[in-house]
């Protein structure tokens, strides 16, 4: 179980399926779903393919935003 101030998720295992619920900060179920392993593999997958990306788009951000700094720094030499 993960908790964020948000709500959390509950993943586990029932009936030979991962079981995935999200619930509400105020403990209502929002969704629940049983998914078969190889379901549940290609949702994690997606989950960390979006999650790299976005990763990688606030490196980006961020070496963008050093280079903006040092060109500043330039400018005013």
């Amino acid at each position: 179980m993960v908790r964020h101030e948000e709500g959390r998720w509950d993943v586990g295992t029932k009936n030979n399926a991962v079981y995935l619920e999200r619930i509400s900060e105020s403990d209502e179920r929002l969704f629940d779903d049983l998914l078969a392993p190889e379901e549940a593999r290609e949702l994690a997958g997606l989950l960390t393919k979006y999650a790299d990306k976005l990763d990688e788009s606030e490196d980006s951000d961020e070496s963008e935003d050093s280079d903006k700094s040092e060109d500043s720094d330039k400018s005013s030499d």
